[in-house]
């Protein structure tokens, strides 16, 4: 996988809640499922899981704020 496929991988686990539930539940089969290489699922199953709620969460209230309708 190319760092730009690895990057977008990251940006849905920010972004789409069920795609972070299934990730979190089981990283590695998940991150490999998307097409990742073992090695970087590897990678990314070591990620801060605090540290990737709370950036989901800030991009989401950002989300909110730009598109206050969007909610409603």
């Amino acid at each position: 996988m190319s760092a730009p496929s690895f990057e977008a991988f990251l940006a849905k686990l920010y972004v789409d809640e069920g795609v972070r539930a299934r990730f979190l539940a089981n990283p590695r089969d998940e991150a490999v499922k998307a097409g990742l290489t073992t090695e970087e699922a590897e990678a990314l199953a070591s990620i801060d899981r605090v540290g990737l709620e709370l950036m989901a969460k800030s991009l989401e209230r950002k989300r909110q704020r730009r598109l206050p309708n969007a909610a409603a």
